[in-house]
């Protein structure tokens, strides 16, 4: 993959993880004057949109990975822990 596709990949990823948080800014209040999430006051999240969102973030992250692999000569069998 060359890097004009490579940019354009982490441009997506990153417009996927604003939208990821953009849920939670949504649909999760905040701890007065911070900007840290309010679990503890929170109402359940729609799991549906947010496995949708999740998804689509974590496919862009794996269309990546092969070049990043590629890159730095990361052995995927060898060099990586594979308990995810």
């Amino acid at each position: 993959m060359d890097k004009t596709k490579v940019v354009e990949n982490l441009n997506s990823l990153f417009e996927l993880r604003k939208e990821f948080y953009e849920f939670f800014d949504n649909n999760m209040p905040k701890i007065a004057n911070t900007d840290v999430f309010d679990f503890k006051n929170s109402k359940d999240l729609d799991a549906k949109n947010a496995y949708i969102l999740f998804n689509k973030y974590d496919y862009a992250i794996r269309k990546l990975l092969p070049s990043i692999y590629k890159a730095y000569e990361i052995d995927m069998d060898k060099d990586l822990k594979k308990d995810f």
